[in-house]
């Protein structure tokens, strides 16, 4: 069961990285940076390299241009060993594409462009949905990020999916618009049909509105099935009703912490879909997503047996961490 197909719904694109780059050019001048790398990335492109590297067969549903982007997109999925079956390409769109400045003490500034993520809809998604229909569990991504693929939007599908017998877990990523109170609102309106919400702290907080994480946690658990909170180098935190389980993150030299998020997602449904109890999921999840912000330059993704090496070494077994 572990090793089943994992669906994973929402946005596809790749990240051109360049630097290191001190200051921008100014108008019709031209810079020199010493390198510069093409990605698989987006939520649903990093959600894919994990599970590939632990032995999950990734099922992407997105849309992606017919441009030179989007060519390279389906070779490097196919070089990976990912169907790119669901993977939409639309005439006369750009693939979306996220530009990654690197300054010199590793700080980033990102320029993305929408592309093909424009059209990204429930509609696409359900004429995929025999291409997915045998996968244990689905992941809605990247929905505030997607102007047609929002809370509301999806709130249908997710469902249509759970009515299934499938679980819905949704990482809704960052929303650049502010978390105004139609977002918020129609989050809450989604979650009910979520068996697993992934927010990160600051989005958790920055959706109820509240200071306190605790205070944040029961208004989400209140609605959706489990609330698993990322806190970066805090660890991860549980929530379920009433009950609190906490796991500390393993001590790593950060390097590249884009991406961190939506591995830790891939590493918990998969320990969760194994049967592991709450902390250990927290556990393989923290180990996991540590082993890749670590990598400097161009990533490779850990084994299920890495992943628990690492955890061994980090004693997440041992005492609880304070919620």
């Amino acid at each position: 069961m572990s090793d089943a197909p994992l669906a994973i719904v929402g946005n596809l694109n790749l990240d051109l990285w360049v630097g290191p780059v001190e200051r921008f050019p100014r108008t019709d001048e031209e810079l020199l940076a010493d390198s510069a790398r093409l990605e698989l990335a987006g939520s649903a492109g990093y959600m894919l390299q994990a599970a590939l590297a632990l032995g999950i067969e990734p099922r992407v549903v997105s849309t992606i241009g017919d441009d030179a982007f989007g060519d390279v997109l389906r070779h490097e999925m196919a070089r990976l060993g990912a169907t790119v079956r669901g993977v939409e390409t639309l005439p006369g769109e750009e693939t979306s594409l996220g530009i990654i400045f690197v300054a010199p003490d590793g700080s980033r500034a990102i320029l993305s462009t929408l592309g093909a993520h424009k059209a990204m809809d429930p509609v696409v998604a359900r004429r995929h949905d025999a291409f997915v229909a045998d996968c244990p569990a689905a992941i809605l991504c990247g929905a505030y990020l997607l102007p047609r693929f929002g809370p509301d939007a999806i709130r249908p599908y997710a469902e249509h999916l759970r009515r299934r017998g499938q679980l819905v877990a949704f990482d809704p990523s960052w929303d650049p618009a502010g978390w105004g109170e139609a977002t918020r609102t129609a989050t809450f309106r989604l979650l009910p049909a979520v068996d697993v919400y992934l927010p990160n702290e600051f989005e958790l907080l920055a959706l109820t509105g509240r200071d306190s994480l605790e205070e944040a946690v029961v208004e989400a658990a209140a609605v959706a099935g489990e609330v698993v909170v990322k806190r970066g180098a805090a660890g991860a935190l549980y929530a379920r009703g009433d009950e609190r389980i906490a796991a500390p993150a393993p001590p790593v030299a950060v390097s590249n912490t884009i991406g961190a998020g939506d591995v830790f997602d891939v590493g918990y449904l998969y320990a969760r879909r194994r049967g592991d109890a709450p902390r250990e999921r927290l556990c393989f999840a923290n180990a996991l997503a540590g082993l890749v912000i670590s990598q400097p330059g161009r990533r490779t993704y850990p084994s299920v047996g890495e992943v628990e090496t690492a955890m061994r070494r980090a004693a997440c077994a041992g005492e609880e961490a304070p919620a």
